[in-house]
């Protein structure tokens, strides 16, 4: 029997299940109407070729009875109100799974926030530190959690806390607190894609690498420099960045990676958070 690893997100993969459940349904339900649409012209076809006046019949070889398309038709479209019902089901469990977005990114919140928490608190020498931390953390919820644009409620919990404290200067007490921590996989090509999107994904990719790490360099306390660009490193491998390099602009990407690393930047740094085409071009070297 394969063991579960540690770091293994139940909540994460039983909503990936459902999803899988609710599109293969849908494509079942497409190609029973397919069939039922095929076997359905058939039978419209049989019927007024029986309409037509016939000639006197020719004598041919025996011929085996063809099936019948009327009842093919009404086999397959009780198999689409089938798998129509059962998609509605899985659709309606998926609801109630996840109480809708608002409920889903609230609970994921109060996970990362109690994680997050209990790292502060935990065998806390420095009370005045502690409290000064809880501070942060909560300004660096309000910012990650504040933008609604960005679902990081679809972001494994472990790998939301993973980035927060390299921002925080908690990445060594998470890494001895938390060795089950969640890592990240490399997200592959997409099968097929041209040439020059990969090259442009690699452009911008470097761009936002280069003007992040900018931004250690100009605003982060050197204390955390080194935290932040590990978090950085990781957080880059993440499964969702392509996504976000594809469909946001090039400064919101900027803005939210800084975020998800507890690294606020939006008020500070001269970047533009909108046209990406024209901005995103990696930044001359500030040394």
């Amino acid at each position: 029997m394969k063991e579960i690893p540690a770091d293994f997100d139940v909540q994460a993969y039983g909503r990936g299940c459902a999803l899988q459940q609710c599109e293969m349904l849908s494509r079942l339900a497409e190609i029973g109407m397919q069939l039922a649409e095929a076997a359905g012209a058939r039978a419209l076809a049989l019927a007024a070729q029986a309409a037509e006046p016939q000639a006197e019949p020719v004598e041919a070889e025996a011929q085996p009875p063809a099936a019948d398309p009327g009842l093919a038709f009404a086999r397959y479209a009780h198999l689409v109100r089938q798998t129509l019902a059962q998609r509605a089901r899985a659709v309606r469990d998926l609801s109630l799974r996840d109480g809708g977005r608002d409920a889903r990114r609230a609970r994921h919140r109060e996970q990362v926030q109690t994680l997050i928490g209990r790292l502060i608190w935990s065998d806390a020498e420095d009370r005045g530190r502690a409290a000064a931390l809880d501070l942060q953390v909560s300004q660096a919820f309000a910012d990650l959690y504040g933008d609604a644009e960005d679902p990081v409620e679809d972001r494994p919990v472990g790998s939301v806390v993973a980035g927060l404290v390299c921002g925080l200067g908690l990445a060594d007490k998470w890494n001895r607190w938390a060795p089950h921590r969640v890592s990240r996989p490399r997200p592959g090509r997409p099968d097929g894609s041209p040439e020059e999107i990969r090259a442009e994904r690699a452009r911008r990719r470097a761009a936002v690498t280069a003007w992040i790490e900018q931004a250690v360099d100009d605003l982060a306390d050197p204390a955390l420099a080194t935290d932040i660009r590990a978090g950085l490193a990781v957080r880059m491998r993440e499964p969702d960045v392509e996504t976000l390099l594809d469909t946001e602009s090039f400064g919101t990407a900027v803005v939210r990676l800084c975020r998800s690393l507890g690294f606020d930047i939006e008020n500070d740094l001269d970047i533009p958070l909108d046209g990406a085409d024209d901005a995103a071009e990696v930044p001359p070297d500030s040394s």
